[in-house]
């Protein structure tokens, strides 16, 4: 856990509406359309995003460089 909240600070910087929407459907709960609403993005974007910041956060938490 502490890993992922690590890697989530680091994603903040690098991209805080990738941030904001991990927070949103991770943490809060929120599915992938309610989120893109939250955000005033459309939920195809939303969709682009989130497989973006997962990845992401997949390779930081796995040591490679970002």
């Amino acid at each position: 856990m502490l890993a992922l909240s690590e890697a989530l600070d680091l994603l903040a910087v690098a991209n805080p509406r990738a941030a904001a929407l991990i927070k949103l459907r991770y943490f809060a709960g929120l599915t992938g359309r309610e989120a893109a609403e939250a955000l005033n993005i459309s939920p195809r974007k939303a969709d682009q995003v989130w497989a973006y910041a997962h990845t992401w956060l997949l390779d930081c938490i796995n040591g490679e460089s970002r």
